[in-house]
């Protein structure tokens, strides 16, 4: 009965939207794998296609034995998981893409779906959507979520660099899709400087956040909603991997450590992203003893999404000390909680944090100065709070069904063969 009334669901949806999302689902948990913005922004963009007669397949692959074959997301979305490399890093799994849009193929031709547009996300879900077109949709969106060029650019200490084959790849993607979408206005410099990207096909749209979710509460209540009392805490939320810079964090603690600030605890959000043979969470443990701070910092491990906002509503400071973010997806969060960010001064960052408004941008990454300025905060609480307001009036310009409406929009213009985008009120939309 019920696949009888999604079904029917389907049949009255006014768009079918296949959504490449090869190698990691919207339904994953957070700060795994390379489990992270990523699935929140396909999750949170399918519920609200859904909600405006959308229909979207998202396809992902199986991790495990326990994923279903189909699991819905909303009413008119389903996330559909497919065989293709269980086990594999994201580097590995390129070599699954033609199998992987063989079987996309097949699931349509068995359900006698067709679809009006692709719409990839991330280098390797683009590659397969570059195998499907034209025969399953005329039209293909891509959005790349991170860019391997930049992320090289800015590569941490230790770091393995981007592949020369994703770059390959993006610049294929760059040339081949029809509308390329940026989260920042830098971003899609990017695109066009970098990829030789057709400035028409490059849209910028920022990516939101559920104010509903993701809002400011008591810090008594959220503190013993995750089981810390009144000592002062710092927070990072991310995956366990050197591009995030976690090192500087744990290293700022370590220069706080006075009779001042004895009571300081770092909460770490996430796990290994288990990017090559080194585990970084064992590495990050040896620091924290390396400067005296051992005791002092928790490795949390992965949290659902649902319970972030008590950690950011019972977090002092959430410290961001990425060397490259397409999007500041966690900054942006930890705001709309009323969380003052101390954070890099990389361009997704700087798209959502406002240096000395809601928080201190710091441009290198330097863990005297994130001390510094995490200090200032832990010691004025007035200041504290009123970043911490300002911070959450900063984060009601970004919300998901604003991203949704212009997603739409273009999205729209895509299905219409409208490839001449106006690129101007794109960009300013």
């Amino acid at each position: 009965m019920a696949e009888a009334t999604r079904n029917s669901a389907n049949r009255a949806a006014r768009r079918r939207v296949a959504v490449v999302a090869m190698h990691t689902s919207p339904t994953a948990s957070l700060g795994q794998n390379a489990n992270g913005g990523l699935n929140v922004y396909v999750r949170e963009i399918c519920t609200a296609f859904s909600e405006r007669g959308i229909a979207t397949d998202i396809f992902t692959r199986k991790q495990s034995i326990d994923d279903p074959d189909i699991e819905t997301l909303a009413p008119l979305s389903r996330v559909i998981y497919l065989p293709a490399g269980n086990g594999l890093d994201k580097y590995s799994l390129y070599r699954e893409v033609p199998s992987f849009a063989a079987r996309i193929k097949e699931f349509a031709a068995q359900h006698d779906i067709s679809y009006d547009l692709l719409y990839s996300h991330y280098w390797l879900s683009g590659e397969v959507a570059c195998l499907l077109r034209p025969e399953l949709a005329t039209g293909w969106a891509h959005i790349a979520h991170t860019l391997g060029l930049v992320k090289n650019r800015t590569l941490a200490a230790g770091a393995r660099p981007e592949p020369e084959l994703r770059i390959r790849v993006e610049a294929e993607l760059a040339q081949q899709a029809n509308l390329l979408i940026a989260s920042t206005e830098d971003e899609a410099q990017e695109l066009i400087a970098g990829y030789g990207a057709d400035p028409q096909r490059v849209c910028v749209v920022p990516p939101g956040v559920d104010l509903g979710m993701f809002q400011p509460m008591d810090r008594a209540v959220a503190r013993r909603k995750i089981g810390y009392g009144s000592g002062r805490l710092l927070l990072f939320v991310g995956r366990l991997e050197r591009l995030k810079g976690v090192e500087v964090a744990i290293r700022s603690l370590g220069l706080l450590r006075d009779r001042r600030h004895d009571d300081v605890r770092l909460l770490i959000l996430g796990e290994d992203s288990h990017e090559g043979d080194e585990s970084e969470k064992a590495r990050l443990k040896a620091i924290a003893a390396e400067v005296g701070v051992r005791d002092r910092v928790d490795f949390v491990g992965s949290v659902a999404h649902h319970e972030l906002p008590y950690f950011y509503a019972a977090a002092d400071v959430c410290v961001m000390p990425s060397y490259s973010e397409s999007f500041g997806l966690v900054a942006l969060e930890a705001q709309a909680c009323g969380c003052p960010v101390v954070a890099s001064g990389v361009s997704g960052l700087r798209s959502v944090v406002r240096d000395e408004v809601s928080g201190y941008l710091i441009d290198r990454h330097d863990p005297a100065a994130y001390a510094e300025r995490i200090g200032r905060l832990l010691e004025n609480s007035e200041l504290a709070q009123q970043m911490g307001r300002r911070g959450r009036l900063l984060s009601q310009r970004f919300s998901w069904t604003r991203t949704a409406d212009r997603l739409e929009q273009l999205l729209e213009q895509v299905v219409a063969g409208n490839q001449a985008l106006v690129h101007a009120s794109a960009r300013h939309e």
